[in-house]
This record gives C-alpha cells, sequence and structure tokens, in this order.
C-alpha cells in the first residue's frame, strides 16, 4: 500500500513537472493560460497566451464533447478555425447546450503540428456550455387590463352627467310583492344565466421537450412523455415522472417534470395532488401556473367532513 500511494505521489509530481516546465519554456509553440466560457446564447470566447518568441506558421482551435487528456495527440481531428500566429482569442458559435472543451495547437513551418496536449496550459480542463435564452414573461392579466385605455381619463368629467336617482324618499315605502307571473318568468330567464359546464385543459409542452436532445436528463424525461404523456397514459406517467423526480436532476429539468407530474394528476383527476406540483413550481412558471391552478380550483371539492 505504501508503495502504491509512493507511485501515485510520483506521477503526480512528475505531472506538475512537465506542467511547470513547458509554461516556463518559451522557445516552445505552446500557448499558455487557456480559458473558455460563454460570452451569450449561442457563443463561447476562448482565450489564451502566447509565449515570447512564440514561431509558427498558424494556430489551430480544436473543440469536443470530452476533455483533451494529458499527453494525448490530436490526430486526424479537424479543426475548428486556423488563425493567424498572432491571435490570442476566438468566439465560437454552437448550436446546442452541451458542455465543450477546447484545445489551441500550434502548426509549425513544416505544415506538421507541435502534438502536444498539456490540461490547463493548451486545453481547458472544464467544461463550457452557453446558457438558455430565458423566456420573456408573458404579461398578466392585471398588465393587460392595465394598458386598455379607460372610457373616461381619469380627472375628466362625461359630456352629460349620470342621473341623480331620488331613492332616499324612498327608503320608508313598503316594497311592492312582485305578480306570481313575474316571478315565473324571472327563473325561467335565469336559466340562461346557469354556470356554464366546465372544461379542462388541453396539455401543455414546454419547446425543451417536442425535439428529442442528446442526451442527459433531457433525454429521460422526453421519452417518459413519449411513452406515457403523449399518448395520455397518466397513470403511467405519474409512475414514470415520481421515479425520475426521486433522483436528483439539473433545476431546470426538475421544474419541467414537476409541472408535467402535475399535468397528469390533473387529468386523473388528482386534483389535490396536482395543486401541489403547480404550487410549487409558481414562482418559476408564474403566467402558466396561474392558469392552470385556477383550472384545478374550479375541478377541486372539498371533502365531505370540511
Amino acid at each position: 500500500m505504501r508503495i502504491l500511494k509512493k507511485s501515485v505521489a510520483f506521477i503526480i509530481i512528475s505531472q506538475i513537472f512537465i506542467l511547470f516546465s513547458y509554461s516556463q519554456n518559451s522557445s516552445r509553440p505552446i500557448v499558455d493560460m487557456i480559458s473558455a466560457k460563454p460570452v451569450s446564447t449561442n457563443k463561447i470566447r476562448i482565450t489564451w497566451k502566447l509565449p515570447e518568441n512564440f514561431n509558427a506558421e498558424a494556430i489551430l482551435v480544436f473543440k469536443d464533447t470530452k476533455p483533451f487528456l494529458m499527453n494525448s495527440k490530436i490526430e486526424g481531428a479537424v479543426p475548428v478555425v486556423q488563425l493567424s500566429p498572432k491571435a490570442s482569442a476566438y468566439t465560437d458559435t454552437v448550436i446546442n447546450y452541451k458542455d465543450y472543451y477546447y484545445a489551441v495547437i500550434a502548426r509549425q513551418a513544416d505544415g506538421s503540428l507541435y502534438n502536444i496536449v498539456l490540461p490547463s496550459i493548451n486545453a481547458t480542463v472544464k467544461g463550457c456550455r452557453v446558457q438558455r435564452p430565458e423566456k420573456k414573461a408573458e404579461p398578466s392579466e392585471e398588465e393587460i387590463e392595465a394598458k386598455k385605455p379607460k372610457v373616461y381619463a381619469e380627472g375628466t368629467l362625461r359630456e352629460l352627467p349620470l342621473p341623480y336617482l331620488d331613492v332616499i324618499s324612498d327608503l320608508d315605502r313598503e316594497p311592492t310583492p312582485l305578480k306570481k307571473e313575474v316571478v315565473e318568468a324571472g327563473k325561467e330567464l335565469a336559466k340562461g344565466f346557469e354556470n356554464p359546464p366546465k372544461e379542462k385543459l388541453t396539455p401543455y409542452y414546454f419547446e425543451e421537450d417536442i425535439i428529442s436532445p442528446a442526451g442527459g436528463d433531457e433525454y429521460f424525461l422526453f421519452e417518459i412523455l413519449k411513452t406515457y404523456f403523449v399518448k395520455r397514459d397518466y397513470k403511467g406517467s405519474v409512475t414514470a415522472l415520481k421515479n425520475f423526480l426521486s433522483v436528483n436532476r439539473s433545476e431546470e429539468t426538475t421544474n419541467r417534470a414537476v409541472f408535467y407530474l402535475g399535468q397528469s394528476q390533473y387529468f386523473r383527476g388528482n386534483y389535490r395532488s396536482a395543486l401541489t406540483m403547480f404550487l410549487y413550481v409558481e414562482d418559476i412558471y408564474p403566467v402558466l401556473s396561474k392558469k392552470w391552478i385556477n383550472s384545478t380550483l374550479d375541478f377541486y371539492q372539498l371533502p365531505s367532513n370540511y
């Protein structure tokens, strides 16, 4: 065991020494201090530092979804871009939300690559991904009403005043009883104002779940929706989503899964459980949650012992 620990320590010290040697030796065409960070919803900015007396024909930037390993060779890989030997930055455009790793390699005068990869020196060690664009919040009903023009602006009078109703002198007068025919006619007219039958909402899908993702939590959620939710097998959907949420997931995927679970309970008639789910994500999807909470309350009935 002691020998194994010494071997591991020797390997680590050797790698640190190699990294230090390469970073200090400015005669080698190896860039230093590479860094990558997202600068928009579809762009990643890669920067690096050129050593003194940097002698190269060009600089090549490589990209992968896996980290570039220590002393690995980039054989046959196609660079993202070829830059001048004086370049010290590049902005990459991406089309998805995966983690990307970058390596910057020099092309020498004879056309060959100075094919040495040193993590944290000329290759990133931490994946970089762009953030999903924030959805513009839908205006609330109160905001919509506030924007509607008023019939009469504040501080102005009507063209004609409302008629004055002399009701004070009639306070002591006994009300005239209605005739039986009038009462029956009123009941008949009232039938037209009975509460209309309540209609359930249609299933809602988030944009992220319309197209099959490449993998990860979003892929498993997509498969559950395709297998159960889309086919309106809400019983199976409830079971699968509960199992999905029993494991730690990304915050964004968890919020969407909770909302789908709320919908599944809603369509099964489990309105109390549905209401709990919609309230859980009310702060995340305020307008959408309010719509489903109101509909759930329309159908929800308190137990008879309340």
